[in-house]
């Protein structure tokens, strides 16, 4: 069973930033982050994003331990890489891309390859990832990780607006 956890503050969000993971993951759990306790019954499990401005999720970043414990693949995507980089060590950075960007993969992967453009949408970057491999960057910031000895990966864009294979990727490859 694949778990889908939403970090936005507010339901609308969840419309944007949930609803079409939902979507390509088809059967899944959804809980907000808020409401996840126990992820040993779980075989992969997705952070997804939220809105540009929602930070809250920053000033609750112990309510993500069990990402720590958790034995099965993570996806985290855009807020969801920035709580991974965080529990590992990393650090906020003020960064801001919106719309189209063009992705340069640096390492070798299952969840995309090449040279590519995804959505972007975020006010924060990340660095200090000590802990973190660098799957790909933009001109402006870090795109992807995964953690070094973990199945975590993270990713700073939207894969669910134009990218949805990487999602599939996970779900199919992790």
């Amino acid at each position: 069973m694949i778990l889908v956890v939403s970090t936005c503050a507010d339901k609308l969000s969840e419309e944007e930033f949930v609803k079409p993971i939902v979507g390509i993951a088809g059967k899944c759990d959804v809980k907000h982050y808020t409401n996840v306790k126990d992820v040993s019954g779980y075989d992969k499990i997705i952070i997804c994003g939220t809105a540009l401005k929602d930070n809250e999720y920053l000033k609750n970043i112990n309510g993500f331990l069990f990402l720590k414990e958790t034995i099965s693949p993570v996806l985290g995507i855009c807020s969801g890489m920035q709580i991974l980089c965080l529990l590992y060590g990393a650090r906020i950075t003020e960064n801001k891309e919106i719309g189209m960007t063009k992705i340069k993969t640096l390492r070798e992967n299952p969840l995309f390859s090449g040279n590519f453009e995804a959505y972007s949408l975020h006010g924060n970057g990340v660095d200090n990832l000590n802990e973190f491999y660098v799957l790909a960057e933009s001109e402006e910031s870090v795109q992807a990780v995964k953690h070094k000895k973990k199945n975590l990966c993270g990713i700073m864009f939207h894969p669910e607006v134009r990218n949805e294979k990487i999602i599939r990727n996970f779900l199919d490859f992790a």
